[in-house]
């Protein structure tokens, strides 16, 4: 039994890692397609890459006519609004500042489902992302616009994070992030073609981005959401969130490294203020 709850929070672990790196390879993607064509192809990827997988092993699950309706209403959240608003929010952000204000949705969550979950949200949380976004002289050093988009994909992830509750009690992590990506491919393709009128994709430029789509579709579309769907039929809503408290951190060092992106003191000090909070928060909740 112990060996299997290891594997359970070794799973979470991954799936963040995959997401912190997400925000550095989204980037890298950006400076040739807009944040609708990277989606777009990065579910399709995905979904080859799930395709193969099922019916090459046979996991493939019937899924049930009453039950697309909650499967359309999750794939609505995510990743259709989410990642709209995460992708253009990036866009005007950096990938550090950027995974600082998605490490809240578990502390949001709960202000949308107390029901479900018992975490609170500790005014420590807001400073840190607060430090992550002004400059040594106290001004804003992230656009008001990127930030708002980031916010809005924090509470749309809310509605995902309920919608996975129930889908879990019903069927695998596999064929739940299988039908998400497939449906959720199909809510992107209108959205490809009208933002490709107004910002167009380079598309001629494949050889300076396929690695990083690869790697968006393969390990955060499908690997990722997988072992974070299965960790989050394991452990719960409340427990499996605080995985998120590592998404920032593996970012900035993902973003130094990679993208040579600088870790300033306001960022490093926001980003101890988030975690520590969101662990003071989890701590709080284990208490009631």
């Amino acid at each position: 039994m112990k060996s299997r709850n290891y594997i359970v929070h070794l799973a979470g672990v991954i799936a963040m890692i995959f997401w912190g790196m997400s925000f550095v390879w989204s980037t890298q993607v950006y400076q040739n397609l807009n944040p609708t064509a990277t989606i777009f192809l990065r579910l399709f990827i995905a979904t080859i890459f799930f395709t193969a997988i099922l019916f090459a092993f046979h996991l493939n699950e019937k899924v049930k006519k009453e039950h697309l309706g909650l499967f359309a209403l999750a794939a609505m959240f995510e990743p259709f609004l989410y990642f709209i608003f995460e992708g253009y929010g990036l866009k005007n952000t950096s990938p550090v500042i950027g995974s600082g204000i998605i490490a809240l949705i578990p502390l949001v969550t709960p202000v949308a489902a107390r029901i479900f979950l018992k975490e609170h949200l500790t005014a420590m949380n807001i400073v840190g992302v607060i430090v992550m976004l002004l400059n040594k002289d106290l001004e804003f050093i992230a656009s008001p616009k990127g930030i708002l988009l980031l916010f809005g994909a924090v509470l749309v992830a809310v509605g995902y994070s309920i919608a996975l509750i129930k889908l879990t009690k019903l069927y695998k992590p596999l064929t739940i992030t299988w039908v998400q990506n497939i449906i959720g491919m199909l809510y992107f393709a209108p959205m490809v073609v009208i933002m490709e009128r107004f910002e167009p994709s380079n598309f001629a430029n494949i050889g300076g981005y396929i690695v990083p789509l690869i790697c968006l579709g393969v390990f955060c579309s499908a690997v990722a959401y997988s072992l974070w769907a299965f960790t989050f039929s394991r452990l719960g809503a409340s427990r499996a969130n605080v995985y998120s408290n590592l998404i920032p951190v593996f970012t900035a060092i993902f973003s130094y490294f990679i993208i040579h992106e600088a870790l300033t003191a306001n960022k490093i000090i926001g980003i101890l203020l988030v975690v520590f909070g969101l662990v003071l928060s989890q701590m709080k909740g284990k208490k009631q």
